[in-house]
């Protein structure tokens, strides 16, 4: 399998245009999705030495990864599972063209409320880890930041789609961030997320970006 897997990564990497299409991206994803399943149920299987020491109540230790263990292929599922991420998450980015059609539209405070309102889970619940995890504002101004959905574990190359795919969804982060933090439209739904936030800290460690 180790052999297959390094296969799949390095005709990945051939596809690359830098950053990659949309397209070339999906079309991988459906050429190895047979692969993933087959690796995904196989580190969800119990190896026999597992078994046999949880039997016995014996500690046991999986991060040395050996021969028989059957979670050592989850860097490629893990990996799958990001470059999938960066797909599916760009199916919103025609919602959020509409979304900025009515935006546009709005007209006073309480309309961009209602806004707010009724796009909030697509702003702050399912935009908010793509907006901070794979995109890197961290550069050059002038450099353009394509998404990142993660670095190969074989062969040290990223996935960087084309940021064209993403406009929209961009466009509508900004928007949706700048009525809730800065104009604070939505008053009461931020002190919710203040005190939300009070209580628990989860640190934000962005993927390192390998060309």
């Amino acid at each position: 399998m180790e052999t297959i897997i390094s296969n799949s990564l390095n005709h990945l990497k051939q596809l690359n245009d830098n950053p990659f299409t949309l397209q070339k991206v999906a079309y991988w994803l459906y050429e190895y999705n047979d692969l993933y399943k087959e690796t995904k149920t196989c580190s969800e299987t119990i190896c026999e030495q597992f078994q046999e020491w949880k039997n016995e109540g014996l500690p046991y230790d999986c991060f040395q990864k050996p021969d028989y263990c059957t979670k050592k292929y989850r860097y490629f599922t893990d990996f799958y599972e990001g470059v999938e991420y960066g797909v599916k998450v760009q199916e919103l980015d025609a919602v959020c063209k509409i979304a900025l059609e009515e935006y546009n539209s709005c007209n006073g405070t309480f309309q961009l409320k209602d806004w707010l309102i009724k796009y909030f889970d697509i702003g702050y619940n399912k935009l908010v880890i793509f907006y901070y995890d794979h995109l890197d504002y961290s550069v050059d101004e002038d450099e353009i930041v394509h998404p990142h959905f993660g670095n190969s574990p074989i062969g040290e190359f990223g996935v960087c789609i084309d940021r064209k795919y993403y406009q929209n969804l961009i466009e509508f982060e900004d928007v949706f961030k700048m009525l809730l933090y800065e104009k604070k439209v939505y008053p009461e739904k931020l002190k919710e997320i203040d005190e939300e936030m009070s209580k628990i800290v989860l640190p934000m460690i962005p993927i390192q970006k390998i060309e």
